[in-house]
């Protein structure tokens, strides 16, 4: 399935909604969250397609590296805060799953759009007077 452009949009606005309302009902706030998550990795994953297949792979490369390190950061910030400072040492599994999963398809995406838009720019073969 194809994820057009005016459904990503629909997407991109309905997801913040539902996490707003969500707040009657704390499951849906994380549901909210991950599908947030996989509509912005889903689309610009579309997009990436596109390039040739030596870019694409210099993309993911890059995105994947990235993303790695800020899981480990931000779950080592996480854990560090939630078990000494609150006091915290166990968490709803089904809540952590949704909002790590939601976190790092959100970066995901978002790292693959920062390459995606540099790829697009890139003017190193422009020849200027």
């Amino acid at each position: 399935m194809k994820l057009t452009r005016n459904w990503f949009i629909v997407l991109l606005i309905g997801w913040p909604v539902l996490f707003g309302l969500g707040f009657w009902n704390g499951e849906v706030v994380w549901i909210a969250a991950t599908g947030f998550g996989v509509t912005l990795s889903a689309y610009y994953e579309q997009q990436l397609s596109k390039l040739d297949k030596e870019t694409n792979v210099t993309i993911r490369a890059a995105v994947n590296q990235s993303l790695v390190t800020w899981f480990g950061m931000g779950l080592m910030l996480m854990f560090i805060i939630a078990v000494f400072f609150f006091d915290e040492p166990r968490v709803p599994l089904l809540d952590t799953i949704y909002l790590v999963l939601g976190i790092g398809l959100t970066l995901n995406g978002l790292f693959i759009r920062s390459a995606y838009r540099d790829e697009l720019s890139d003017t190193s073969n422009v020849i200027r007077h």
